[in-house]
């Protein structure tokens, strides 16, 4: 004899909503500003004031034109033309 275990279907709808929802927002990351992800890019490269060769010139980071997209769980943070980092929902700069 085996035990069998009914499971309400409303219980199971919830559950699913909730989890849907869930990565609905992981995906959206409202909590992620431009100037939180631009900051968070700066500081991985050494600070507003620290240098990057941008375009074959060295430049001031905070002087590089920096451009924010979407993505999903995330940001995109580009210098254009030259380079781009994601960061995560979470905050992690890669």
């Amino acid at each position: 004899m085996g035990c069998t275990v009914r499971i309400n279907r409303r219980v199971v709808l919830v559950v699913v909503a909730v989890a849907v929802a869930a990565m609905v927002l992981l995906a959206w990351a409202p909590w992620l500003s431009d100037d939180y992800v631009v900051e968070c890019v700066v500081e991985k490269l050494g600070g507003p004031d620290a240098h990057f060769n941008y375009l074959g010139e060295d430049i001031a980071i905070n002087d590089i034109p920096k451009e924010v997209s979407w993505f999903p769980f995330g940001r995109y943070v580009t210098f254009p033309g030259e380079a781009g980092w994601f960061v995560s929902f979470y905050g992690s700069v890669s």
